[in-house]
C-alpha cells in the first residue's frame, strides 16, 4: 500500500514545486541586460518579411534522403530525396513560424527618431506607444573620481 502512495505524492510535490518556479520571477536570460523605456508616437508602419531558411532546410533534407537511399536503385534515391526535401522544408517552416514583421518609425517624446522592427503589429500610425529596449550590459569598476567628474555635467535632482 505504501508503494501506491509514493507515485501520487511525488506528482503532487512536483506540481507544487513547479507552481513556485513559475511565479513572477525574471528569466536567467535577463541577467546583465540594460533596460530603458520611453514613449513615442508612431510616424509610419511598414510590413516586412524576415529571412526564411526553408529552402536550405529542404536542400539538406533532400541530400539526406538521397544519401540514405544510396544503396538502393535510382527510384529509391529519388523518392528519398523528394521525401527528405519535403520533410526538411516542413520542419524548418514549423520552427521558423511566421516570417511577417513590421518596421515602425517612431518619434520619441524627447525628439529622437527611432526605427523598431517587431514581429507583431501593436500600433497604427499616429498612436502613442511605450517602447522597452533591452541590450547587453557589461559592468567594470572605475575610480570614484570618474563618476564625480561625470556627475558635474548634469544638474543634481536630489
Amino acid at each position: 500500500m505504501h508503494k501506491l502512495s509514493v507515485v501520487p505524492s511525488t506528482i503532487l510535490v512536483m506540481f507544487f514545486l513547479s507552481a513556485c518556479a513559475n511565479s513572477n520571477h525574471v528569466d536567467h536570460q535577463a541577467k546583465n541586460q540594460f533596460v530603458t523605456e520611453f514613449y513615442a508616437w508612431v510616424e509610419n508602419v511598414e510590413k516586412i518579411k524576415f529571412k526564411s531558411y526553408v529552402g536550405e532546410g529542404a536542400a539538406i533534407g533532400a541530400v539526406d534522403g538521397l544519401l540514405s537511399n544510396s544503396r538502393g536503385n535510382s527510384q529509391d534515391m529519388l523518392a528519398g530525396a523528394i521525401i527528405g526535401g519535403l520533410f526538411g522544408g516542413l520542419l524548418t517552416a514549423l520552427f521558423e513560424g511566421d516570417t511577417n514583421g513590421y518596421e515602425y518609425q517612431l518619434a520619441a517624446v524627447d525628439g529622437d527618431l527611432v526605427s523598431v522592427i517587431s514581429d507583431d503589429k501593436a500600433a497604427e500610425q499616429g498612436q502613442c506607444v511605450s517602447v522597452r529596449v533591452a541590450g547587453d550590459v557589461r559592468i567594470r569598476l572605475a575610480p570614484m573620481s570618474a563618476c564625480d567628474e561625470a556627475a558635474q555635467d548634469y544638474p543634481q535632482s536630489f
